[in-house]
């Protein structure tokens, strides 16, 4: 494989449990870069920003739990969550681009007309699908453990067929997140 790469940013979306840190970690060895998980971007400007600025990230903060507000709910909270994380994620794109750093940026947080929305020819961006509800419940016992988690996975489903949505109706880059042993390749590819 060609390891010329045509970017500075990559960043690379999806719902949870559909093979994005594997993916993004096996690109990042195979060229030498870094990842940056969305998830602990979230975590950091939730320690630091209030819920009248950032509302959804401080959503849970609310009392809520997110087993019971329903799987659309949780689907809309992923969506306005990657709403708000668009200007820490400019602000870390312009950087790395102004440092000539190369940086993956993985994650549930990435709002697809965003991260495609760089006329930069630096910046790219894909997305990664698994359609399998019994394999995104098996990713996560791989991950963590414990039980088998179906309405969570429930939630990851119906996030993923909005992220299908709307790279099918913009054009974005998308792939299915297996087979596993090709998806570098895949990824490779479609850059």
């Amino acid at each position: 494989m060609n390891k010329d790469r045509n970017w500075t940013v990559l960043f690379i979306g999806g719902a949870s449990g559909v093979g994005k840190s594997s993916i993004a970690y096996e690109i990042a060895r195979f060229y030498g870069v870094n990842v940056l998980e969305a998830d602990d971007i979230h975590l950091s400007v939730e320690a630091v920003t209030t819920k009248e600025h950032f509302p959804a990230i401080h959503y849970w903060n609310t009392g809520v739990n997110w087993k019971d507000i329903g799987v659309d709910a949780n689907v809309n909270w992923l969506i306005d969550v990657s709403k708000e994380m668009i200007p820490v994620l400019k602000a870390l794109v312009n950087r790395h681009i102004e440092d000539k750093l190369p940086v993956i940026i993985e994650g549930d947080f990435i709002y697809p007309e965003f991260a495609a929305s760089f006329e930069h020819p630096e910046v790219k961006s894909i997305f990664v699908h698994e359609p399998d509800i019994n394999q995104i419940m098996q990713n996560y016992l791989s991950r963590e453990g414990g039980d088998l988690q179906r309405y969570r996975a429930e939630i990851s489903i119906a996030y993923g067929k909005w992220i299908t949505t709307i790279c099918n109706q913009k054009g974005f880059k998308m792939i299915e997140s297996r087979p596993w042993d090709t998806a570098l390749t895949r990824v490779l590819n479609s850059l």
